[in-house]
C-alpha cells in the first residue's frame, strides 16, 4: 500500500507541476496588476455604476477581470517581443542565470520546455516510435521528424530524437534505416509525460507495428490511458482490493 501512495503521490507531482505553476504566475501576475493599476480602475468604474444605477459591489469583479485581461494581454506581448533579438537575448541570459540554480532549474525549465514541445513544436514532433537502444532487445521511446533516402546505397533513413528522462531538454538524434524504426500507439502527449516520470505514468499495453513512414497513418488501435507502471505482485493485490 505505501508503494502504491508513493507512485500515485510522485505521478500526481509531474502532473500538477507544470498547471500549477502557470496557475500560480497567471494569479501573481493578476495581484500585482489589481494592487497597481486596478485601484485606479475601480474607481471609474464605481463613478460609472453610479451612472447607470448599479451595486458598488460589483466594482470590484468587474477591476479584478479587467486586471486580468490585462495580464493575458501582456504575456501576449511578452511573446511577440520575444521576435526581437535583443529581447531573445535578454530572456537567454536570465534563463542562463535560473539554471544555475539546481532546485529552480527542475521547477522552470521542465514546464517550460514540456509546453514548448507539446504547442509551439507540435508540427516538428510528427510521431512517437520505438527504437532499439543503447544495444539490440533494449527498447527506447522517441520521436520520429523526417525521413529522407541516404545516397549511394538509397535506404530510407528515419531521423529520430530520443529524449533523456527526467529532463527532456536533453537527448540525442539519430538517423536509422526504416526497418529499424517501429510505430507505437502512442501521442506525443503521453510519451512525454511517461519519459519525464521515468515510466512511472505508463500504458498497461501498447501496440507496436513496422514504421508506416512519415506519410502514412499507421494502423494501430487507440490508447489506452496512462498508469503507473506497478510492479505484478502490487498490481494483483490492488486489482484484488478493488474486486471486493
Amino acid at each position: 500500500m505505501f508503494e502504491i501512495l508513493r507512485l500515485r503521490f510522485i505521478a500526481g507531482l509531474i502532473t500538477i507541476i507544470p498547471a500549477a505553476f502557470t496557475i500560480w504566475f497567471i494569479l501573481l501576475l493578476v495581484g500585482i496588476l489589481d494592487a497597481n493599476v486596478g485601484r485606479h480602475i475601480e474607481g471609474r468604474v464605481t463613478e460609472l455604476l453610479d451612472v447607470l444605477g448599479g451595486p458598488h459591489t460589483l466594482a470590484k469583479p468587474v477591476t479584478l477581470g479587467f486586471s486580468l485581461a490585462l495580464a493575458v494581454g501582456v504575456i501576449l506581448i511578452v511573446g511577440m517581443m520575444t521576435r526581437f533579438l535583443l529581447i531573445r537575448r535578454a530572456i537567454a541570459f536570465g534563463e542562463r542565470l535560473l539554471t544555475r540554480i539546481p532546485f529552480i532549474r527542475f521547477f522552470y525549465l521542465t514546464p517550460k520546455e514540456v509546453i514548448r514541445i507539446l504547442t509551439t513544436e507540435r508540427d516538428q514532433v510528427k510521431r512517437v516510435v520505438l527504437i532499439e537502444y543503447p544495444r539490440q532487445g533494449v527498447w527506447a521511446f522517441a520521436y520520429a521528424t523526417s525521413e529522407s533516402i541516404s545516397e549511394p546505397d538509397g535506404k530510407t533513413m528515419v531521423a529520430v530524437f530520443m529524449p533523456s528522462t527526467p529532463n527532456p531538454t536533453t537527448g540525442f538524434m539519430m538517423l536509422l534505416p526504416i526497418d529499424q524504426v517501429r510505430d507505437v500507439n502512442l501521442s506525443t502527449e503521453d510519451a512525454m509525460r511517461m519519459i519525464i516520470s521515468g515510466g512511472i505514468l505508463s500504458p498497461n499495453h501498447y501496440h507496436t507495428v513496422p514504421f508506416a513512414g512519415m506519410t502514412r497513418t499507421p494502423d494501430l488501435p487507440t490508447p489506452e490511458p496512462l498508469t503507473s507502471d506497478l510492479p505484478p505482485e502490487i498490481r494483483a493485490s490492488r486489482d484484488t482490493a478493488e474486486e471486493s
